[in-house]
C-alpha cells in the first residue's frame, strides 16, 4: 500500500520526456497462470480467464503525468488490481494503461507491476501485439521500444521481446481440459517417426498434386534442348514456368501437339510423352494449362519419364483464401502466391478484402474508404485514420496499413487470369464492418458541416438514433452496417458496381462475390429505423435482421448475375427459399461441434458447398503446440502439412477417429443430417486471417506448405481415404480408418513429402519463406537421435558453446543441445529448438 502522505505531485510531460519514456521504459508481458485463474466474469468468456501481469521500469528518476499508454490486448482485459495505474478497454483491443492520482512519477530502478485477468486464455506468444505506444494531450505519441518486434536471422519470424517465456504447463495450455501434447524435441521425434513409418515407399514420377492415373513405359524422353509449341494467351505462363525449370520454347525443341476432347471435364488433361515428342488432349484452356504444368513438375533434370498420364481435378472449386484486412499484404505477396497457387493447380483466390480493421481497395468515388479506412494510427477522432487495433502502432506509415489501387487490383486480375484462377473478392457485411461504417460516418460529418445533407447520408451505414450496446465476436461495439437504412444498399450497390467495373475492365468478369454475412449477435436492438423493419415485417428479433439484410444484398448481387457467397453462421437464419437458387456457402464449422452435418446440410440443399473446415484449413493456426509457433488456435493448435494432407474432405465424420476435439479429447461424430446420394461438395479452400500476421514473410511462413497439403486433397482424392456411408457414427471406438488405410495413407505421405522436398521448395527457396519444421530429437543411452518431418532435409545440432554440426546418424554427445534444420543449399533453417 502506499501512503496519500508519501506522494509527490507529478509535472505534466514534455515531448523530450516523452520520447525518454518511449526510449528507455522497459515493458514486460507475462502471462502467470490460464488454468486456474478465479474470479473471471460470467459475462465475458463464458465464466473463462487468466491471470497475467505488466510491469514498468525505467532506468532514471521520471516524475511525471498526464500521460497514456495504449496497446493492443487481443482479448477484453477485465479488471486490474493496481493502486498506480488503471485498465481500460477502449475497443476492440485497444486498451489504455493511465497512472492514478497516486502514481508520482517513475524512479530509477523500481519496478512497477499491474496484476490482471484477461478474458479466455492466453497460451502463445504471439497473443500478445508489439508497439505499445504512450500518449499526451499536445505531443507526438512514441512506441515503447521495449515492445517493438523482433526478427529471428534463422526463421525469419518475428517475435515480441516483451513478452516473457511461456515455459510451465499453466501458460502454454488453455484449462484443466486441455490435455495436448507441448510438441518439445522429444515429442516431434516420436511423432515424426510414426507419420514417416512407412518412408522407403517412394514414387520417381510423384508430383504435386498427385497424378490420377500413370502409365509408364520405361523410356526417358529428354527436354533439355527445350519444347516446340506456339504461344497463346491460355499457356504464355505455363510456358513460362516451363522456362524457369530449364525447358525453353525452341523450334528444334521436342514437339508438343494439342488435341481437343469435349469428353474431358474443364481442368482435365491426358499427356502422352513419347522418345519423340508430347501430345496433350484437353477440352479446355485450363486443361492445355495444367498440362504443361505437369510436365514442368515432371521433369527432372530436364528428363520425363515416357508414358501416358491422365489428369482430372476432384473438386472444380480448389481455393486460397487471404485475409489482408487485418493486416494488409503487399501486391507482391499476393502475385508470389497466384505464382504458386498455379504451380499446384490451385484455381480460385478469395481475396478478403475489408473487415473492421481495413478497407484494402480503392473505390474512386468513396475515397474514404481507403483514406481513412485503410489505414490505423492515434487519431481519437478517426478524421484521418481507424483506431490502432492489433499492434500496428500510432502511425500511419507502418506495418499493417495499407490498400490496393484500382490499377493495383486490376494487375492482381490480369496476373491470376493467366494463371486461370478466379478472383472472388469478399468485403464482409453487415458484421465485421467497422472499416466501412467509420470511414461513411467520417464522410457524413464532412458534408454535414459543408451543409449538404443529401450527400451526407447518402452511403452512411449508421442509425445515429441507435443506442444498442453490444460487442461483437472480436469485442466492437459500432462494427456493423445497419440493415435497416435505405443508404446502406445504395453503398451495396455502389461497392458492387464499380467492383464489377474493375473486373470487366481487367477482362476478367465477376462471376462470385463474397458478402460475408457473419457474426452480428447483439447489434441494432435500440435501432429507431430497425424498429420500423421489425414491425413492418412482423420479426421475433433485431437477430432476424442478419437475414433480412442476406436476403437482400445476395438479390442485389444475383441480379448483375453473379453468385453471392457467404459464411455458414450467415446462411443458417436464412429461409432458402428466400435465396437465389445458386449460393456459396463457405463451411467454417468445427467438426468437433459436428460441423459436418451443416456442410451436408447446405449441400443437399443443391448450394456450392466450399469446405473451409478449421481443424485442418485455417492456416493462421499454429504448426504445432510451441507457444513460439505464431497464429490463434481456437479450433486446432496443431495443424502441419502432415494434417491438412491426411483430410478426407468427402468424410467429414470420419474425421472424429483419429483427430481429438480442440483440447486433445476424442469426441464422436453423429451423422445426423446425412449427405444425400446426389448431394456433393464444390470444393475446398485453405483460410488464412491475419489478426496475428502482420507483415509478408509471416504470412508466407503460415501458408507454406500447407498450400501443397490443401492442393493434393483439393485435386487428388487417395486411395487411402474412406469413403462416407449415410448414417455411420464414427469415434475412438470405431474403426473404419484402420490399420491398412493408415498403413497406405504413410505411403503416400513419404512420396509426397519426397516431391516437396525435392521438387518444389528448391524453386520456391530464393522466392517465398516457407515454414521449415524443426526436427525432433531424444537422447538415448547418451546419444542423440534426430529425424524430421519431410524425408531429405540437413539436420544440425550444436552444444552449448560449439558451432553447428551436421547430424547423420546417432552421435555420442553431452551439455546442453539444439537442433535445427534446413533444405540442402539454403541458410535459411527452422525455429531452433532445445533437447531435453
Amino acid at each position: 500500500m502506499f501512503s496519500s502522505s508519501a506522494l509527490v505531485q507529478a509535472a505534466p510531460i514534455s515531448q523530450t520526456q516523452l520520447d525518454t519514456l518511449g526510449a528507455n521504459l522497459d515493458v514486460t508481458y507475462r502471462v502467470v497462470d490460464n488454468v486456474n485463474a478465479s474470479g473471471c466474469s460470467e459475462s465475458l468468456g463464458g465464466g473463462k480467464c487468466f491471470d497475467a501481469n505488466i510491469t514498468l521500469a525505467i532506468d532514471q528518476d521520471l516524475p511525471v503525468s498526464g500521460w497514456q499508454l495504449y496497446f493492443s490486448h487481443t482479448t477484453p482485459i477485465q479488471s486490474d488490481s493496481s493502486e498506480l495505474f488503471d485498465i481500460q478497454h477502449i475497443n476492440g483491443d485497444l486498451h489504455t494503461i493511465t497512472p492514478t492520482a497516486q502514481f508520482s512519477g517513475f524512479k530509477a530502478g523500481q519496478t512497477y507491476s499491474i496484476p490482471l485477468k484477461g478474458t479466455f486464455w492466453h497460451a502463445s506468444a504471439s497473443d500478445q501485439m508489439p508497439n505499445y505506444f504512450v500518449v499526451a494531450d499536445g505531443l507526438k505519441p512514441v512506441i515503447i521500444d521495449s515492445t517493438r518486434e523482433v526478427r529471428d536471422l534463422n526463421s525469419q519470424l518475428t517475435y515480441n521481446q516483451h513478452v516473457a517465456p511461456l515455459n510451465q504447463p499453466q501458460q502454454y495450455l488453455r484449462s484443466k481440459e486441455d490435455s495436448l501434447p507441448l510438441a518439445d524435441a522429444q515429442w516431434l521425434y516420436n511423432y515424426y517417426q510414426d507419420v514417416n513409418s512407412q518412408a522407403t515407399a517412394l514414387e520417381s514420377n510423384r508430383i504435386i498434386p498427385a497424378i490420377s492415373h500413370v502409365e509408364l513405359d520405361g523410356g526417358q524422353l529428354n527436354l533439355k534442348a527445350g519444347i516446340a509449341v506456339t504461344s497463346t494467351e491460355v499457356i504464355a505462363q505455363a510456358l513460362a514456368y516451363l522456362g524457369k525449370k530449364g525447358i525453353p520454347q525452341n523450334k528444334q525443341g521436342v514437339p508438343v501437339t494439342f488435341i481437343d476432347d469435349s469428353n474431358l471435364v474443364a481442368d482435365a488433361y491426358e499427356l502422352q510423352v513419347s522418345q519423340s515428342n508430347i501430345s496433350i488432349k484437353a477440352g479446355s484452356g485450363s486443361g492445355r494449362y495444367y498440362a504443361l504444368i505437369s510436365l514442368a513438375a515432371l521433369a527432372d533434370e530436364g528428363q520425363v519419364a515416357t508414358g501416358r498420364y491422365q489428369d482430372s481435378p476432384r473438386y472444380p472449386f480448389r481455393g486460397m483464401h487471404v485475409d489482408v484486412s487485418r493486416n494488409f499484404h503487399s501486391k507482391e505477396m499476393i502475385l508470389r502466391l497466384l505464382d504458386q497457387m498455379a504451380s499446384v493447380k490451385l484455381n480460385k483466390l478469395h481475396f478478403h478484402l475489408a473487415d473492421d480493421e481495413g478497407w484494402r481497395l480503392e473505390i474512386p468515388d468513396l475515397p474514404e474508404l481507403t483514406e481513412i479506412g485503410a489505414y490505423r494510427c492515434y487519431d481519437p477522432s478517426e478524421t484521418r485514420c481507424l483506431l490502432p487495433q492489433l499492434g500496428n502502432g500510432p502511425e500511419r506509415d507502418t506495418s499493417g496499413n495499407g490498400f490496393y489501387t484500382v490499377a493495383d487490383y486490376q494487375e492482381i486480375l490480369a496476373y491470376a487470369k493467366a494463371r486461370h484462377i478466379e478472383v472472388i473478392p469478399s468485403l464482409d457485411m453487415p458484421g465485421h464492418s467497422r472499416a466501412a461504417t467509420r470511414a461513411m460516418l467520417a464522410r457524413y460529418n464532412k458534408y454535414m458541416q459543408q451543409e449538404k445533407p443529401d450527400l451526407a447520408n447518402e452511403y452512411l451505414l449508421t442509425d445515429l438514433q441507435d443506442t444498442t450496446v453490444y460487442s461483437s465476436v472480436q469485442f466492437y461495439h459500432d462494427n456493423t452496417i445497419n440493415p435497416c437504412l435505405p443508404s446502406s444498399y445504395r453503398f451495396v450497390t455502389k461497392v458492387l458496381n464499380e467492383i464489377y467495373k474493375m473486373h470487366s475492365d481487367a477482362g476478367m468478369p465477376l462471376n462470385r462475390y463474397h458478402i460475408g454475412a457473419d457474426e452480428t449477435a447483439g447489434a441494432w436492438k435500440e435501432s429507431p429505423a430497425c424498429a420500423d423493419i421489425i414491425a413492418k415485417h412482423n420479426m421475433d428479433d433485431p437477430e432476424q435482421l442478419t437475414a433480412y439484410f442476406v436476403e437482400k444484398v445476395t438479390k442485389i448481387v444475383n441480379a448483375m448475375g453473379v453468385t453471392a457467397g457467404a459464411w455458414s453462421d450467415g446462411l443458417s437464419h436464412v429461409e432458402q427459399e428466400k435465396l437465389a437458387p445458386r449460393i456459396q456457402a463457405n463451411i467454417w464449422d468445427a467438426l468437433f461441434w459436428q460441423g459436418h452435418n451443416r456442410a451436408q446440410d447446405f449441400a443437399n440443399r443443391g448450394w456450392d458447398v466450399v469446405l473451409s473446415i478449421p481443424d485442418a484449413l485455417y492456416f493462421d493456426f499454429p504448426y504445432a503446440l510451441d507457444p513460439l509457433e505464431p497464429g490463434y488456435y481456437w479450433a486446432s493448435r496443431n495443424t502441419d502439412s502432415f494434417k491438412v494432407f491426411r483430410f478426407m474432405p468427402d468424410n467429414l465424420p470420419a474425421h472424429a477417429e483419429f483427430w481429438p476435439n480442440r483440447m486433445g479429447t476424442p469426441f464422436t461424430a453423429k451423422d445426423d443430417t446425412p449427405l444425400k446420394a446426389d448431394s456433393a461438395f464444390i470444393g475446398m479452400q485453405g483460410q488464412l486471417w491475419s489478426e496475428t500476421v502482420r507483415d509478408d514473410k509471416r504470412a508466407e511462413y503460415m501458408i507454406y506448405p500447407r498450400l501443397h497439403a490443401l492442393a493434393e486433397r483439393a485435386w487428388h482424392k487417395a486411395d487411402w481415404e474412406v469413403p462416407y456411408q449415410a448414417g455411420r457414427e464414427y469415434g475412438p471406438a470405431t474403426d473404419y480408418f484402420n490399420a491398412d488405410n493408415e498403413t497406405q495413407l504413410r505411403k503416400d505421405w513419404a512420396g509426397f513429402s519426397h516431391a516437396l522436398v525435392n521438387r518444389f521448395l528448391p524453386d520456391m527457396a530464393g522466392e517465398v519463406l516457407f515454414r521449415l519444421p524443426p526436427p525432433g530429437a531424444k537422447i538415448i543411452n547418451g546419444k542423440l537421435h534426430a529425424n524430421s518431418l519431410w524425408q531429405g532435409l540437413v539436420i544440425e545440432y550444436r552444444e552449448k558453446g560449439s558451432d553447428w554440426q551436421p547430424y547423420q546418424n546417432p552421435v555420442a554427445v553431452k551439455g546442453q543441445l539444439e537442433v535445427r534444420s534446413r533444405l540442402p543449399g539454403m541458410q535459411r533453417s527452422s525455429r531452433i529448438i532445445q533437447v531435453n
